[in-house]
Parts: structure tokens; sequence; C-alpha cells
């Protein structure tokens, strides 16, 4: 990490997929890490598609997934102006300015206001605010708790926007906490089905500490409970698994979800 100052702003160089892309990010407020790296692997679009990221921040997940996947494009959806600029400033720093834009909307206000087509994109994906107001410290910045900070609808507005930009039969994919994984489940269940859960722990034999849950419109499958993602071995070294998704660029495997 490199801290570099900017008009008394600081931002730190960091480096993703084994520093194939390199990021800026703001020091004080919302900065992406293996979230966002295991959230870009997991999309899946056919070939030539086009999603969109929900709450894209500095634009890691965008970015990460325009590295993995050269033929496909994808639009990030971010509130604050600050963060979107700084994302478009990375998508062209990596050399992926062609396949990935940033676009200024607010998922809580009304879906004709973001000049978005509906049911238009291959796949959504989303990192949303993980956590309760008093659940966290006090924030520095109303920026960092908005990225951070939900509220008792944000889950459900966020599953209604993603769904209502998905296409027929297009796929949407959140990651969350894991103690958070029943209510995910009651409200994507709502709009989504042939719902696939991939747990991911820290070590192995240690309870989960995020999902991945991937599913699609208009389909009526039961819910699919996938093998885990462990990110480090008994030692804690990093697993073989988490290295070829986290420095290599890899994939994850959801079966056959959404097939």
């Amino acid at each position: 990490m490199h801290p570099q100052d900017d008009n008394q702003a600081k931002y730190s160089q960091d480096g993703f997929l084994g520093e194939k892309l390199r990021v800026r990010q703001p020091l004080d407020g919302f900065r992406s890490g293996h979230d966002a790296v295991l959230l870009a692997a997991a999309s899946a679009p056919p070939e030539g598609g086009h999603i969109v990221e929900l709450g894209s921040g500095s634009g890691v997940a965008s970015l990460c997934f325009a590295a993995r996947r050269t033929d496909a494009q994808i639009t990030g959806l971010e509130i604050d102006p600050k963060m979107l600029a700084l994302a478009q400033n990375n998508a062209e720093a990596n050399d992926l300015g062609a396949r990935v834009h940033f676009k200024l909307a607010d998922l809580n206000g009304p879906f004709n206001d973001m000049h978005l087509v509906a049911n238009s994109y291959d796949e959504v994906i989303a990192n949303p605010p993980f956590y309760k107001l008093g659940n966290v410290p006090e924030l520095e910045t109303d920026v960092k708790a908005r990225a951070l900070i939900g509220t008792e609808g944000t889950l459900d507005t966020w599953v209604k926007c993603a769904a209502a930009l998905a296409k027929a039969r297009g796929h949407v994919t959140f990651i969350h906490r894991a103690d958070a994984l029943a209510q995910l489940l009651t409200v994507m269940q709502k709009r989504l089905g042939d719902l696939h859960v991939l747990p991911v722990l820290p070590k192995p034999n240690k309870a989960a500490t995020r999902v991945l849950i991937r599913g699609r419109r208009d389909a009526r499958a039961p819910v699919t409970l996938l093998p885990p993602l462990v990110l480090q071995n008994s030692d804690g070294e990093p697993s073989q698994a988490a290295e070829s998704v986290l420095r290599h660029g890899a994939a994850l495997a959801f079966g056959e979800a959404g097939r």
C-alpha cells in the first residue's frame, strides 16, 4: 500500500489479482478487499455479456471482473460523485475504460431516475452495506457510514433494484456477512430462484464469515448449498483455491447454477 496526498485527502495504491490491477482507494473511507474480488469471480455472464454492479465504490469488483472477462462489459452504479470519479480514473489507469463505465445512481430513489433500461443486463452483482447502526464504532464520515451501514429495508431495496435490471433468466449475485444469510435468502426468494449459496470460511473448521449467493430471475429451482471456499489452511497460509481466485483471477465454481 502506497499512501498519496491529493487536495488534503489521502489515498493508497492497492494491488489486486496478484498486482495485475493497481487501484487507488481513499485511506479514510470505504475500501474494497477480498470481498470485491470474490464477488467479481462469482459472475459468469454469457460471452460478450453486460453486467452491472450496484454500489461500485472505487471500482475494484468491476475492474476485477473486466480483467478476468475480456469479452464482457460492466457498468458500476455509485451514489457518491467523488467515488464515481475515482472509479472511472481507476478504469482508465488500468486500460479498462473502453469496457468499464461508472454512472451516478441512487438505489433508494425512483428507478426511472437512474436512466437505465429495465431488464437489460445479463447479471447484476452487489456488495451491499453490511452492518446495522450501533453494531460498528462511530464512523468518521457520512460517506463511509453510507457504504457500510444499512437500514431495515436496505437489502430489499438492493435486491428489488437488481431484479429490475436483470434480464429474464438473468442472474443476480450478492456477497454478504454469513450471519445475514437467513435474511438474504428471505429477500432474494421473493424475486429469484435457483439460488446457489457459497460459504466462505477463513480456515478449515471455522465458521463462515461471508456468503456468496447467486440466483436467477424467473427460476423455480430450490436452494443449493455449495462446498465452501476456505481462504487459509490450518497453518494460516493461503489455500490453493483462494490463491487461484484472489491472485490469479480464476472464476468461482457455482456448479450448474443458472445453466
